[in-house]
């Protein structure tokens, strides 16, 4: 009869191989997390510079506006601030209580981009702020992403005034 030796065998067991495959289970698992993480970050940062662009397109509009425009008027009521319609903590925005809206200058407010992400855009306008004679513009854009949340940009801009 022959006797087998263990210690000259050679080769793995049963239980370091399912060792071995647990491990990499884990790590493959980290992988698919993080690129999952990835993919909703790029998401982010695609409707967030979407709602920058906006933001900047239409400032430029108010810029480019006559200094009498109705778009640049003051909603002249002693209650009303630059803030107007703005999301204050975990409040919704509310742009029917800001001076202007979208629809002032776009067909539709609020307004979808190309990947399907709504924006509402409103603006508050101050006379003889900072100065005599100037307006300050103060723009928003508001969205909702459906992985991180209300997401905004607040612009704001000072036209003409006697010292600028």
């Amino acid at each position: 009869m022959k006797t087998t030796h263990y210690a000259e065998q050679e080769g793995f067991s049963l239980v370091e191989a399912m060792v071995a495959m647990v491990i990499l289970s884990i790590g493959l698992l980290a992988v698919g997390l993080m690129q999952i993480g990835g993919m909703k970050a790029n998401t982010n940062a695609l409707s967030r510079g979407d709602g920058v662009a906006i933001a900047q397109s239409t400032m430029d509009v108010l810029r480019c506006l006559p200094f009498d425009d109705t778009r640049l008027s003051d909603s002249n009521t002693a209650a009303s601030n630059l803030d107007d319609g703005k999301a204050n903590g975990s409040s919704a925005p509310d742009p029917s209580k800001a001076a202007h809206t979208g629809d002032e200058i776009y067909t539709s407010n609020p307004l979808k981009s190309g990947n399907g992400q709504v924006y509402d855009v409103f603006w508050n306008v101050d006379d003889d702020t900072p100065t005599t004679g100037a307006k300050t513009i103060r723009l928003f854009v508001y969205w909702t992403d459906n992985k991180f949340g209300r997401n905004h940009v607040t612009m704001t801009s000072v036209l003409g005034g006697n010292k600028l």
